[in-house]
């Protein structure tokens, strides 16, 4: 009897982390499906300049993300973790479907605005989740939960590419929505509900939110972090209309660049047995290196560079997540400190997308070079947090 209950435990984890995993393919796919349309989006409401246009539609999904990640966590602490991560996919994916009827781009942004609100409340709850579930495991978790998100982001960028050229971007929005409202209700049954263990002492909430150590390394993988938003939004258009690369192998190329991300989330728990602190040092050098080389790089380069870029960008994300997990022992505040960090990088990351734009306005190349430098000149308050000892290898 005890073992028919230990494997129908095991069963039962088994169904809710394979949901979790598949909700954050969707989670995924949302954010990056509107790059394929961007375009599209901004001719359709006749726009000018383009790269405003776009950089506007880019950093209102952040800004909502991000403003939204502390109060998600603190609602965590009280309604429980599934019901605000459901809560989360059902407003995305109704505001997904109602971006495919928007009568101004006004309309479009504030509904991306809305989505990133949506992106924000599932998120770090559902990597709770994940540590409840898998709480002696949860880096390797973790990067397997970023390697679906790849999975999602890839799809988001090389399938809803020929749907864009084929239907336009209404029916982008459209199907993405459908699809994340139907997942989001089965993944609703399957997950079994989450302890709300409620928040006693706010004192210890605005503790955790002005923690020097999660702003110290918050900030500094900063860079990273909006490096490898910002080039997996931007890259297709840049290989279609700059390099004259065709529609479709651009998009296949910018969709490489979230897919390659699997290996990304295989090679996290690869990466345990080795100085991981270094490894988030370094790695950030690699890419940024990398990325301000793309002006200068043929088709094959691009290639590499977008399989380099996806695969080390989520090491380096998984791996930031697996420290910000350790930093508190006291699991009821798990989402809120990851929220915290999420909401650090998004707020700050999404100007780096308008940045981009505006630096475009002069050349690409002096774009890559400010993307490529960001990646890592944020690295030195991460190495303030480890000289005095705020973080430890782990």
């Amino acid at each position: 009897m005890r073992r028919g209950r230990c494997e129908m435990a095991s069963n039962n984890r088994a169904i809710a982390g394979s949901m979790i995993m598949l909700s954050r393919l969707f989670y995924a796919m949302n954010w990056f499906n509107v790059s394929p349309a961007l375009k599209n989006i901004v001719n359709a409401f006749n726009v000018s300049p383009l790269q405003v246009g776009e950089g506007a539609i880019l950093s209102s999904f952040l800004v909502g993300a991000g403003v939204f990640q502390v109060p998600a966590g603190i609602i965590s602490a009280r309604i429980g973790a599934k019901n605000t991560a459901m809560a989360g996919m059902f407003i995305m994916s109704l505001s997904v479907i109602a971006s495919a009827f928007s009568t101004s781009f006004l309309e479009f942004v504030i509904l991306r605005f809305v989505t990133g609100i949506a992106a924000a409340f599932f998120f770090s709850t559902a990597i709770g989740i994940i540590n409840d579930l898998y709480s002696s495991n949860v880096t390797s978790m973790i990067g397997l939960y970023n390697g679906f998100f790849a999975i999602g982001g890839g799809i988001g960028i090389f399938l809803f590419t020929p749907l864009v050229s084929v239907y336009g971007w209404r029916m982008d929005m459209l199907v993405a929505g459908v699809l994340t409202l139907a997942v989001t209700i089965i993944s609703f049954f399957a997950i079994p509900a989450s302890e709300a263990r409620g928040i006693s002492d706010m004192k210890e909430v605005f503790r955790r939110i002005f923690s020097v150590t999660i702003w110290l390394v918050a900030i500094g993988l900063e860079g990273i972090w909006a490096l490898n938003y910002t080039f997996s939004e931007v890259f297709q258009t840049y290989a279609e209309n700059y390099v004259r690369i065709p529609n479709f192998t651009a998009g296949l190329m910018g969709g490489m660049i979230l897919f390659s991300g699997i290996i990304g989330g295989y090679l996290t728990g690869v990466f345990r047995k080795f100085n991981r602190l270094r490894l988030v040092f370094v790695i950030p050098l690699f890419i940024g290196a990398m990325i301000m080389m793309v002006p200068v790089m043929n088709e094959i380069g691009l290639w590499a560079a977008t399989v380099l870029e996806g695969t080390f960008a989520v090491v380096v994300i998984s791996l930031e997540y697996g420290l910000v997990v350790q930093l508190d022992r006291d699991s009821r505040y798990v989402p809120l400190n990851v929220g915290i960090v999420n909401s650090i990088q998004i707020g700050l990351g999404s100007l780096v997308p308008l940045a981009f734009a505006f630096f475009q306005s002069y050349s690409y190349t002096v774009s890559w070079l400010f993307l490529g430098m960001f990646g890592f000149i944020t690295l030195p308050f991460l190495g303030i947090a480890v000289k005095k000892k705020y973080v430890a290898s782990f």
